[in-house]
């Protein structure tokens, strides 16, 4: 493996792969830190979003909170810490739902997602008034939105069909 680019938050190595009778040419993929996804409900019932703007598309979807695990963070130090960064919200229980690959085609990364249990404000609230905007639906709002074409991104698409699939929503 040669890392061809590198910044603080990804690298873009070559591995070499050869198929039956080619010559091996490089294989590039994406090396970075794992990552989580926290699927958080009140006692209201509701789940917790988060709208926020993504530059390589310039434009804003509503997701899950997400992010990084970062050092020697557990992954789910990690949804603790996004949920409370991204939303001011925490929960006493995190299940872990799973391990998973986003897109293992490219991206060298496992994603971590949780189900944070009776999620409540924080008296400590860390949530900036710059971040991403919070946002509080109801399962069945957030199904309309995904039908309506007006949520796509797919992995909080595939996060909330998990926990609806375990029956947790």
């Amino acid at each position: 493996m040669v890392k061809v680019f590198e910044t603080e938050w990804f690298s873009i190595d070559a591995i070499p792969f050869s198929s039956e009778g080619e010559d091996k040419k490089p294989y590039y993929c994406i090396s970075c830190n794992d990552s989580v996804a926290i699927i958080a409900k009140t006692a209201e019932r509701k789940i917790i979003l988060i709208r926020q703007y993504r530059p390589p598309i310039s434009d804003f979807l509503l997701e899950f909170p997400s992010g990084y695990v970062d050092g020697k963070e557990s992954p789910e130090g990690a949804a603790k810490r996004e949920l409370l960064e991204e939303t001011g919200y925490i929960c006493n229980e995190m299940v872990p739902l799973g391990e998973f690959k986003v897109y293992p085609s490219r991206i060298k990364n496992t994603f971590h997602v949780f189900f944070g249990k009776n999620a409540r404000k924080s008296k400590a609230e860390k949530k900036t008034s710059d971040g991403p905007e919070l946002v509080l639906l109801h399962p069945q709002e957030f199904k309309k939105l995904i039908i309506e074409k007006k949520c796509v991104e797919i992995s909080s698409i595939g996060v909330f069909l998990l926990a609806e699939l375990l029956k947790l929503l």
